[in-house]
C-alpha cells in the first residue's frame, strides 16, 4: 500500500520550500505522485516559470506559473487530526489496509 496518495495534505519538512518560521505556510494538497522518480507535485509549492510563445493554440502567451515537484523524502503527510506532519503507518483491518499517524494513532483514509 502507498504511504502518500493524490489529495493529502503535505508538509515540505526539508529544502528549499522549507520555511522555519511559519511551518503551516509550506502546507498543500498533492496534485500528483510520480513513484519511479520518487518525485510529488504539490499544489501552489515550488512554483515554476514557463515562457509561452504566442500561438494559434496559446494566442496570449506570456509567462506561465505552474507547481514544479520536490522530492518524496522531502515532505511528510500532515495528520487531520493532531495538524502536525507525521510519519504515516498501516494497518490490516480484515482484507483492507488503513493508514494511520504513528503520533496520535489515528486514521488517515
Amino acid at each position: 500500500m502507498q504511504k502518500l496518495k493524490v489529495g493529502d495534505t503535505i508538509q515540505v519538512i526539508s529544502g528549499a520550500e522549507r520555511s522555519e518560521k511559519t511551518p503551516a505556510t509550506k502546507r498543500g494538497k498533492v496534485l500528483k505522485v510520480d513513484r519511479e522518480a520518487g518525485r510529488v507535485t504539490v499544489e501552489g509549492l515550488r512554483l515554476v516559470k514557463r515562457h509561452l510563445r504566442k500561438t494559434p493554440q496559446s494566442p496570449e502567451g506570456g509567462i506561465i506559473e505552474k507547481p514544479g515537484t520536490i522530492a518524496l523524502s522531502s515532505v511528510q503527510v500532515v495528520c487531520a487530526k493532531c495538524d502536525k506532519p507525521t510519519r504515516v503507518g498501516i494497518r490490516k483491518e480484515g482484507e483492507s489496509s488503513k493508514r494511520f499517524c504513528k503520533q496520535c494513532d489515528a486514521l488517515i483514509d
